[in-house]
């Protein structure tokens, strides 16, 4: 599960930058990211700040989850320890994070896709996209459960 979830971090980072530089080649000027109705934009960016915020964003919430893993990986460990010192235990935190951060980068991904297709001027799949922005919050929760699930299974 390990390599799984190494794998799908690695598509996730590729996929994000995939998403960052398809949307900023087909934004104008300015970014719309707030809307009053459907077509009443109320808020704008700067296409350059839209760039470098969605950037740092990315940046930040990795370095601190790869701080966690390195932090994690440096906890020594035995096989009838209790908490983070049970070995299978450290072993499925550390697993878990690494597919937190995936989902995180999918999320972020689908909201530039979406951002992208909505700042699009010839673009009418932008309110059809808007679904797939939700799907990022219910893989979220969903891997919370998973952690609940990781939590409670029974450890010797």
């Amino acid at each position: 599960m390990d390599k799984f979830i190494g794998f799908f971090r690695l598509i996730s980072f590729l996929l994000f930058l995939a998403a960052l530089l398809w949307s900023y080649a087909n934004i104008s000027g300015q970014v719309t990211y707030s809307f009053n109705s459907l077509s009443d934009a109320s808020a704008y960016m700067d296409k350059d700040i839209y760039f470098f915020v969605s950037l740092g964003v990315f940046l930040f919430v990795n370095t601190i989850l790869g701080f966690f893993i390195q932090t994690l990986k440096k906890v020594r460990t035995q096989e009838g320890g209790k908490g983070f010192k049970n070995y299978d235990f450290k072993q499925d935190i550390i697993t878990w994070i690494k597919g937190f951060a995936a989902v995180v980068n999918l999320f972020f991904s689908l909201i530039l896709f979406y951002l992208g297709l909505v700042n699009l001027a010839e673009s009418d799949q932008s309110f059809t996209m808007g679904f797939y922005v939700y799907l990022g919050p219910l893989l979220i929760v969903l891997w919370f459960f998973y952690l609940a699930w990781i939590l409670g299974k029974p450890r010797t």
